[in-house]
């Protein structure tokens, strides 16, 4: 990747073009049923009325069919939102194949569709491209996937970028959000939670791995202010705050009123690693340096989003004798 590519700035709205991007636009939405695209998803309905918004799930578009994907070039389409991916990383390690069709041949399919359609791509981008060797992780660390995933995923956005494509790369934190849909470590542990309690288990053992639970209703509305203010380039972005999953999982149990239901205790993180098909690093926190530079970073401590998750109805759902706030 050359410094170029990532050098491109964000050209504010009062410094040339004026107005919003997005007001009136049409929005293909990849990946539309996953815990990023519904929010974003969400986002624009509520923040853009006006924005026309196709949304497709992958039994609607698997953007690994390049067919598929170019007969949606009569669309016209301004932004192509890229959510669609193989998230699960250990999957990805025994799925190779699929991981890399859906990964890399999906998004050069799409990115097909953009230059046929003169569409800008947003690409979410993971954390896990990097190693975590470096103390804070900024828009110039080079990436070090260690995992079948990340590898696929980082070769995706050097498409991307290499491609005449106006585009816009946001690497993420890991992230919660989408209710029924969070697959991430929120989201399992509090199905997992509610099975314990359920059944009486009193214990549960967690890792310190540290990362920036970001919500992603949060990462949505930031992401699409970048677009709608005409920002290219790469761009971190990541909750306020950094925490181990054993701290996460404590907080989540008592935002839950559960702490006399359940204790959280250390785990061994030999054997979480152990546990674990593809490799993740200990500790990977990104910096937000740029975004708060520019006066566009909105994102929450991630004590106060995970405050507002636990607290909607499905998890009230989840857990319906729990004491709520």
């Amino acid at each position: 990747m050359t410094n170029a590519m990532l050098a491109r700035n964000c050209i504010l709205p009062e410094r040339k073009h004026g107005g919003s991007r997005l007001r009136g636009a049409k929005v293909l939405i990849t990946g539309a049923e996953g815990m990023l695209g519904y929010a974003c998803r969400a986002v624009l309905a509520n923040d853009y009325p006006t924005t026309s918004v196709h949304a497709y799930g992958r039994q609607f578009l698997d953007v690994t069919r390049r067919d598929t994907v170019l007969a949606l070039r009569s669309q016209d389409f301004n932004f192509i939102i890229h959510c669609a991916a193989v998230t699960n990383a250990d999957d990805c390690e025994v799925f190779q194949d699929y991981c890399y069709e859906t990964q890399v041949q999906g998004t050069r399919n799409l990115l097909e569709l953009a230059v046929a359609s003169r569409a800008k791509v947003f690409y979410p981008q993971t954390f896990l491209i990097f190693d975590g060797s470096d103390n804070e992780i900024d828009e110039n660390t080079t990436p070090n996937p260690l995992s079948v995933y990340a590898k696929y995923k980082l070769e995706a956005e050097r498409q991307i970028l290499a491609s005449q494509v106006e585009s816009t790369v946001v690497r993420m934190a890991g992230f919660f959000g989408g209710d029924e849909r969070d697959k991430n470590f929120v989201g399992k542990f509090t199905r997992h939670l509610a099975s314990m309690i359920k059944d009486g288990t009193n214990t549960y053992a967690v890792g310190n791995r540290i990362w920036q639970p970001t919500y992603t209703v949060d990462l949505a509305r930031n992401s699409l202010l970048l677009l709608d203010q005409g920002c290219d380039g790469v761009w971190n972005m990541a909750s306020d705050g950094e925490v181990s999953f054993f701290n996460i999982a404590r907080e989540c149990v008592r935002l839950l009123r559960l702490e006399d239901r359940i204790r959280i205790v250390p785990a061994q993180q030999q054997q979480i690693n152990n546990e674990d098909v593809a490799v993740r690093p200990e500790r990977a926190v990104l910096s937000n340096a740029r975004l708060r530079k520019h006066g566009l970073y909105f994102q929450r401590h991630w004590q106060e989003a995970l405050a507002e998750y636990l607290n909607r109805p499905w998890f009230r759902s989840l857990f319906p004798h729990a004491p709520f706030q």
